[in-house]
């Protein structure tokens, strides 16, 4: 039985050896802990009743007093006639009814005092109106009377009796709280004994667990470090040599490790000979003699050739004005027949996969491959392998390596290849060095977009998480809200606030990094139409805050991209309306005039201005001036200096504090154009009020946002 545990245990997967060691541990302690709480709890109810019996008892005692002081009270003034005698009766008439209901509220924690309280307000309450009504008839001369009742010993009686019947239930609260002081003292020391025994219980069974570990997991890997410095210090030994790891006859992970160390050791001796074949033909392949960058990449295809057992080798350049491949270089004889030859892009799909993906990739029967775009190159030969020549991380060509038989993943050296193309695109790098600075424009173009693309790739990385952390939020709040208290709710709000935000952030991110990023030739834009279809689409909060709108008569064509142009205006237009102050008519006006090549473009507002200090960083991204005057993210002058510098111009304010600001922004002018004379004609009221607002009069509606005499709208 002991031997099969054992074998079990040696077969068993090493999360599955956790796993038992920690059920081993949890389940007796989660057990300890849980019965260790129910003591626990017992206690306090124990001692929670105890508290009311003491505070029952003690009530008790106050009505016993309160019955001897209305008797005493009573016979101190027959006796004396003093008024100063019924001073204890009034003061038992003032507090009886609240002892008596303090008794009510703790006779619903005591078993049995519930009846007892009852029964006692009730002749006490009799007893009080007994003596109150023979003082009343004492003093109305009906002393006869009364003191003959004294004499009988009735009323006396009456008051003994109450009073032992009070000591009663006082002796029997006093046994209730000793019983619960027994209970309470017995539950601890249970609690304690468990206590203790859960303490040695988790110690043994500690040490049990750590004594499986080390077994299961130190002493293996005590092993395999051993192998691995040995292999270190014998990397000249025969790679069939058998390796201490092989001691570890375990068919868990470690037995797995132990496996895949020792075919690692095989594949890093083999990388070992590859990278010094490689290091041993690199000074020959980088060396640039007369013959120039043509014989380096001539000497790169036939070291290929001869390496990879290749029957024919190509490097293979990307033309980006064409868009098509240029062959550098050939191997042999097919360097004079093949080289500055001119190939389609689609004609060699996997070289396109491998420039693409940046990774090596391989084709298998290329001949039975009848598309009329390869069918040419593929006589070349019947299985390929493309590896991508890279400059800093991006493609500017492929290493092309042909076999005219068929040949699978399995048939090649990817990793040599892999090797030699490094070595073969390095060299390439090295000769470009001599080339125009046309090239390094290039190389940093492609570094540009490859920073705007990993800038992109990390903005929609956060969007996900900011969504998340919002939903999440939400979904407690909605959940839970009938749980939490205030200062979770705030703390739940102010999350799903910053998840808003986050996301916010992150999409004007976005909206920021793909200005520019479109490839598409510059048009000519009419500035008028591009303001009206801007006015015509915020048409609706014009009207609702009675804005008056100036806009000059005519406009230039501009060089730009109409929907950049679009979004300039937008984004102004917005601004001046939000930083107008709080019940004043925005009034905004449109202008431009022309410099030399560029036309100057302004737009202005009688919002609250901004600082000469501010007027540069107002600018940058997510800076707000009046976070508390308007709502906004702080991108929308950002984008807006990011496209006008796109078209080579320019963007500035001109402010003074408390009469607004204009912005202005100069693009490239496309045609003649005379500026507007001193006395500037408006937009007529016909032509910009029915393009923007229909053909209804603006006299028609008198709450309507319409155009003035002088052009205003």
């Amino acid at each position: 039985m002991l031997n099969l545990g054992r074998c079990l245990w040696s077969q068993s997967r090493v999360q599955h050896k956790v796993w038992a060691i920690l059920l081993l541990l949890l389940v007796p302690l989660l057990s300890a802990i849980a019965i260790h709480a129910y003591l626990i709890q017992q206690l306090l109810t124990i001692e929670l009743q105890r508290h009311h019996t003491i505070l029952a008892r003690e009530q008790t005692h106050i009505l016993r007093r309160l019955a001897v002081d209305i008797e005493d009270a009573f016979r101190g003034y027959l006796l004396t006639r003093q008024t100063a005698f019924l001073a204890p009766l009034e003061e038992a008439e003032t507090r009886l009814q609240p002892v008596i209901e303090r008794m009510t509220e703790l006779a619903r924690h005591v078993p049995g005092l519930a009846s007892d309280v009852q029964e006692a307000e009730e002749r006490l309450s009799e007893l009080l109106r007994s003596k109150k009504l023979l003082l009343r008839q004492f003093q109305t001369g009906q002393e006869e009377q009364v003191l003959s009742y004294v004499r009988s010993g009735q009323g006396l009686s009456l008051s003994d009796q109450l009073r032992n019947d009070l000591r009663a239930i006082e002796d029997r609260l006093d046994r209730e709280v000793n019983r619960s002081e027994e209970s309470s003292v017995e539950l601890s020391r249970v609690a304690f004994g468990g206590l203790l025994l859960a303490v040695a219980g988790g110690l043994a069974l500690g040490l049990i667990g750590a004594r499986l570990l080390a077994t299961s997991l130190t002493v293996p890997l005590s092993i395999l470090r051993s192998s691995v410095a040995r292999f270190g210090q014998d990397q000249e030994s025969d790679s069939g040599e058998e390796l201490e790891s092989r001691s570890i006859q375990s068919s868990d992970e470690l037995g797995q490790l132990a496996r895949s160390y020792e075919d690692m050791a095989l594949r890093i001796k083999g990388y070992i000979r590859e990278l010094e074949t490689i290091n041993a033909i690199s000074h020959e392949i980088n060396t640039i003699g007369p013959d120039g960058l043509g014989g380096a990449l001539k000497r790169i295809t036939d070291r290929a050739v001869d390496l990879i057992k290749a029957d024919v080798c190509l490097v293979l350049q990307r033309n980006d004005q064409m868009g098509c491949w240029v062959v550098e270089a050939a191997s042999g004889e097919w360097n004079d027949r093949l080289k500055k030859t001119v190939m389609l892009w689609e004609e060699l799909p996997v070289s396109v996969k491998a420039f693409e993906t940046r990774q090596p990739a391989i084709g298998e029967n290329l001949r039975s491959d009848d598309r009329p775009q390869v069918t040419r190159r593929n006589r070349i030969g019947d299985s390929m392998l493309s590896i991508p020549l890279l400059a800093q991380g991006v493609s500017f060509g492929v290493l092309v390596l042909l076999r005219d038989r068929k040949a699978g993943r399995d048939h090649w050296n990817v990793r040599l290849a892999t090797g030699l193309g490094e070595a073969a695109a390095l060299a390439i790098s090295n000769a470009r060095l001599y080339e125009a600075a046309y090239e390094k424009q290039k190389g940093l173009a492609a570094r540009l977009r490859q920073l705007e693309h990993l800038a992109e790739t990390l903005a929609h990385d956060l969007k996900g998480p900011g969504q998340r952390m919002e939903g999440l939020a939400s979904i407690l709040r909605k959940e839970y809200h009938e749980r939490l208290d205030q200062r979770a709710e705030k703390w739940l709000s102010m999350i799903e606030q910053n998840g808003q935000e986050l996301v916010e952030r992150v999409e004007n991110i976005l909206a920021t990094a793909q200005v520019g990023t479109r490839q598409a030739v510059v048009v000519a834009v009419d500035a008028a139409v591009v303001i009206g279809e801007v006015l015509k689409a915020r048409a609706g909060e014009l009207e609702e805050c009675r804005a008056h709108l100036h806009v000059e008569p005519s406009f230039p064509l501009v060089a730009c991209h109409g929907d950049y142009l679009r979004q300039v205006f937008d984004n102004l237009i917005s601004n001046a309306m939000k930083f107008t102050p709080a019940g004043t008519p925005p009034d905004i006006r449109i202008t431009c005039t022309r410099h030399e090549h560029m036309v100057c473009f302004g737009v202005s507002d009688r919002g609250i201005g901004i600082p000469p200090s501010q007027r540069e960083r107002v600018f940058e991204p997510f800076v707000r001036l009046q976070q508390n005057e308007a709502q906004g993210s702080g991108i929308g002058l950002a984008i807006v200096k990011r496209i006008v510098e796109l078209y080579g111009g320019t963007v500035w304010i001109e402010s003074d504090t408390g009469t607004g600001c204009t912005v202005k922004f100069t693009l490239p002018a496309l045609s003649d154009f005379k500026p507007p004379s001193s006395s500037p004609e408006v937009v007529p009221v016909d032509t910009l009020s029915s393009d923007l607002f229909g053909a209804v009069p603006p006299d028609t509606h008198p709450g309507r946002m319409g155009i003035d005499k002088k052009g205003a709208v």
